[in-house]
């Protein structure tokens, strides 16, 4: 009996370290298949990214001439934008109005009239246009102490190296016209 106890024992030690031996393997067995299902994933997530990658570099490359051509047309935009100030600074069509600005002086000082042509600026425009005006003259009225004060402004204003011819008409009248 004994013997029998202790064969008994032996099979039920036996029978226990054969169930913990088939828990350990199941689990490794299921831990080798999520490890399996992970990589199985992450090498799809490389192969998603990879094809993504590709389709954009394709995108980037499609892109390319259009991005440069729009550089390019900004480029001569710029380069059209330059020229034609360039042309405005080199034309310096004068102020648009006939009254020249007195600089810090009192409002009733005598003031000048100078007539003041140039023939070739504005001599594509019709004579409405204020600029149009230069072929026949523009009036200009300055303020100032004396007539040779108001020629030196208007000298400056108008110099006559640039082509402007400056003719001085007489002293403005103390009182402004009557409007018509």
């Amino acid at each position: 009996m004994a013997e029998l106890l202790t064969a008994l024992a032996a099979l039920i030690a036996l029978l226990l370290f054969g169930l913990a031996l088939a828990i350990v393997v199941d689990r490794a067995r299921m831990g080798y298949r999520r490890a399996e299902y992970e990589k199985a994933m992450r090498r799809q997530g490389e192969h998603e990214l990879s094809m993504r990658l590709e389709q954009l570099e394709r995108a980037i490359a499609e892109q390319r001439p259009a991005i440069a051509s729009a550089r390019r047309q900004f480029t001569q935009m710029q380069d059209e934008c330059d020229g034609l100030k360039r042309r405005l600074d080199s034309t310096e069509y004068p102020f648009a109005y006939t009254a020249v600005p007195m600089e810090s002086r009192d409002m009733y000082a005598r003031s000048w009239r100078f007539s003041a042509r140039h023939p070739s600026l504005g001599a594509d425009l019709s004579e409405i246009e204020p600029a149009g005006q230069w072929g026949q003259g523009r009036l200009y009225v300055v303020a100032a102490e004396n007539q040779a004060e108001a020629r030196s402004l208007m000298d400056r204003l108008l110099p006559r190296h640039r082509g402007f011819v400056v003719v001085t008409v007489g002293e403005a009248p103390a009182e402004p016209p009557p409007p018509a």
